[in-house]
């Protein structure tokens, strides 16, 4: 197949772009992909967005169209560097919105429709097990790399541990790779054990709502914020101080907004209010304005009762 020379192309499209019709092509490129229908045809904008990628992010001054039909959103093209074990692959997608063309990496399996996880050349998680130019595991732990906090990855650990795991990658370079426990991993790999035939799901108290009890009535005076339902969301409201919110001994449900922030507590007519953690704890009496209501959250788990059912 052709290789195209990224710094011809370039000049050649920088040449046409004062053309009175920029969308007319100015090459013919043949694809690697032998069931498109004619070569490859760049206008000057897309055959400027691939070759300035070719010089510049890769660093190479040729390289080969992958697939491109007409009529196509999306063009792949790719190139080999240095290492031969790792192509560079990447697409134009055209950005309505910004009317540019946006290169994005792809995985180094040839004709492999996903985003490479870290940086070009990259194997995503279906292609973990592609030989590699240095140890067998490098894919995985690049992969790996890119999920962790710092990188602000889009992908997670325990999904890349899981694909490792169904390719058949060695369990202990896995929890190595993605720094998770060994039967963290297993569980995430294991099919789920099935329950008797008499366990529902509403026998599983971490189904079950969470609910508390105030130990006495709550007004407005006692929360840092408050709730109420408008216009189809529940928005911040500054209620008088004497406004009651929850009424001593009866069961609430609520929810964490995050891990050690406060809790969001559903009140009286339908209103939410928060509640802090150290005002729900048992072992901190001098602060606690709820407690957590355990004997309540499998009753208020359990569907109401049917006509049926008499």
């Amino acid at each position: 197949m052709t290789e195209v020379d990224a710094a011809e192309l370039l000049a050649t499209a920088l040449r046409h772009l004062d053309d009175d019709d920029t969308r007319r092509p100015i090459a013919e490129i043949p694809t690697l992909d032998a069931s498109t229908t004619r070569p490859f045809r760049p206008f000057p904008a897309l055959a400027i967005a691939m070759a300035s990628h070719v010089l510049t992010a890769w660093e190479l001054r040729g390289f080969r169209v992958e697939r491109g039909d007409h009529g196509d959103r999306m063009r792949w093209f790719t190139a080999v560097g240095t290492e031969a074990l790792r192509p560079f692959r990447a697409c134009t997608l055209f950005v309505p919105d910004l009317g540019t063309q946006r290169v994005i990496e792809m995985c180094g399996h040839a004709f492999c429709p996903n985003i490479a996880p870290a940086g070009p050349g990259s194997r995503c998680w279906d292609h973990l097990r592609d030989p590699s130019p240095e140890d067998p595991m490098l894919w995985l732990r690049l992969a790996a790399e890119a999920t962790s906090p710092a990188q602000r990855a889009h992908t997670d650990p325990e999904g890349l541990a899981l694909a490792a795991t169904r390719l058949g990658l060695p369990l202990d370079e896995v929890c190595r790779a993605t720094r998770l426990l060994e039967w963290t991993v297993q569980d995430l790999a294991d099919e789920p054990a099935p329950p008797p035939s008499d366990v529902e799901d509403s026998d599983n108290p971490d189904d079950w709502p969470l609910v508390l009890t105030p130990d006495r009535d709550l007004f407005a005076s006692d929360t840092r914020r408050t709730y109420v339902f408008e216009n189809l969301r529940y928005s911040p409201v500054v209620l008088p101080p004497e406004t009651l919110l929850a009424r001593e001994g009866a069961p609430y449900t609520f929810f964490h907004v995050r891990p050690g922030g406060p809790l969001v507590v559903a009140g009286e007519d339908g209103r939410r209010f928060t509640l802090e953690w150290w005002q729900v704890q048992d072992h901190l009496p001098q602060h606690r304005l709820a407690r957590q209501a355990d004997e309540h959250r499998r009753r208020m788990y359990e569907s109401p009762p049917s006509y049926d059912d008499f």
